[in-house]
């Protein structure tokens, strides 16, 4: 089970978090309410530059064209791209040929049966889907702190081809049943593994952890990458703590 964190913001979080043996490690910038817990592209792009190797680097973002989306990979330096809002689809080939190695993943947020069919028309174009959840009530698409109906992820699962990773309202207590009942390739926390005063808890994220890579999925759907690569992404052994 691969296990991403997202929100990391220093240095320091991000070397405790590869340490604890997380598999890849989220960058949000370009976000539509602004920059997150002081996370600059500037310092993200430096923040990646000083990781070890075998550790991916993804940066979450809202941008809403290939162009804005090919030149922020290329400055800061990241191996993958999580897309959230409303990316064209159409224009995910125009990112593949500007950054021909760049690991695409979309975000889909899971609000009734139809996401189980989007998934569908999603597949054909990026490397993986991250499932999360929408919240009417602040109108916020990820980073919610809630989940959503974990049946449909599951059907979402079972008819992708590409891997899925779990995301929405994950927390070390619930990560296990999550995984039991979902069966994603991978699962992904930003506020679960935090304090009430939104600093993150390196106790959450061990706990996460090894809840996370302990869970044993009731169904083990096979998934395969939409375009085989030279590079095995997220594939990195946890290290004992």
């Amino acid at each position: 089970m691969r296990v991403q964190i997202a929100g990391v913001s220093t240095l320091e979080e991000a070397l405790e978090c590869e340490r604890a043996g997380v598999d890849a490690l989220g960058f949000t910038v370009r976000l539509p309410h602004g920059i997150h817990d002081g996370l600059t592209e500037d310092k993200a792009r430096s923040i990646v530059a000083a990781l070890p190797p075998f550790i991916s680097t993804v940066a979450i973002t809202y941008v809403d064209n290939a162009r804005e989306a090919v030149e922020l990979c290329r400055f800061l330096g990241v191996s993958t791209l999580q897309l959230h809002g409303d990316f064209p689809t159409p224009e995910i080939p125009l990112v593949r040929a500007g950054l021909p190695h760049l690991r695409i993943i979309r975000a889909m947020n899971v609000v009734g049966p139809e996401s189980v069919e989007r998934v569908r028309d999603i597949q054909r174009r990026v490397d993986a889907v991250i499932l999360d959840t929408f919240d009417p009530d602040t109108g916020m698409r990820g980073a919610t702190g809630k989940t959503h109906d974990w049946e449909l992820s599951r059907q979402i699962v079972e008819r992708s081809r590409v891997p899925v990773i779990l995301a929405g309202g994950l927390t070390p207590d619930n990560v296990a049943a999550a995984i039991e009942t979902v069966g994603p390739w991978g699962v992904d926390v930003h506020t679960g593994v935090e304090d009430a005063d939104g600093r993150r808890n390196l106790d959450k994220v061990r706990d996460f952890l090894i809840n996370a890579k302990n869970a044993v999925p009731s169904q083990r759907p096979a998934t395969r990458p939409a375009r085989p690569g030279p590079k095995k992404w997220g594939s990195r052994r946890r290290r004992d703590t």
